[in-house]
């Protein structure tokens, strides 16, 4: 029983670990900038972001996500600000580290008399794409995915929740019960063993006489 409750606990809180969320960082480096009329061994986007496997079918969609950031722009808390004028948020969004990633967001929009305005919008494979307009000036930055562009990523592992900790506890807690019963259910027996041979030393010692091992009164 101490071997299967041990093992339910392990069981679970590897379940429940696994569906923790799992934070990844990348880094895009090396584009072509179509302003510059070169490539541009330097230019970097870099970014990260969150969320779990909810169908464990091995691949961390959009609707997965809890986080998706460039910069310190958060693509997918930013959706909920989108109006008429304004949009912001994730598009698209694919991982899983067979296929690689590919995502597409957005943060753009402008006064509704529309006399400025501006944007930023990425496409994994194919551009990075910011612009700004104003009646004085129109100005734009093209980055162009090309196949010198590397994608560099790493993990990081989550800490274990503190209730799933806390699991684990009661699990280990149970346990212990399980011992001190079964303490409890052995010292009882041995004093009913006791019991029963008192009880079989009175029975002889009545049809013999006195009982060597009682010491009369002085």
């Amino acid at each position: 029983m101490k071997y299967l409750i041990t093992a339910g606990a392990l069981f679970l809180g590897s379940a429940l670990a696994h569906a923790q969320s799992t934070h990844w960082t990348f880094s895009y480096t090396g584009f072509y900038d179509k302003e510059a009329a070169q490539f541009m061994p330097d230019a970097r986007i870099d970014g990260s972001f969150s969320g779990h496997d909810g169908n464990a079918d091995g691949v961390l969609e959009r609707g997965e996500l809890t986080s998706l950031l460039l910069g310190s722009m958060d693509y997918v808390a930013c959706a909920g600000s989108s109006n008429a004028s304004y949009h912001c948020g994730a598009d698209s969004f694919r991982f899983s580290p067979n296929e690689g990633l590919s995502f597409s967001l957005g943060e753009y929009g402008g006064d509704p008399e529309g006399w400025t305005g501006g944007g930023y919008l990425v496409t994994t494979g194919d551009m990075s794409y910011q612009y700004r307009y104003d009646p004085y000036s129109n100005t734009e930055h093209h980055l162009y995915w090309t196949e010198g562009t590397t994608l560099n990523m790493m993990s990081a592992v989550p800490e274990a929740p503190a209730w799933t900790m806390l699991l684990a506890g009661v699990a280990g807690l149970g346990v212990r019960a399980l011992g001190v019963r079964a303490l409890g259910v052995r010292a009882l027996g041995v004093r009913a063993l006791g019991v029963r041979a008192l009880g079989v030393r009175a029975r002889f010692w009545g049809k013999k006489g006195s009982d060597p091992g009682v010491q009369p009164a002085a």
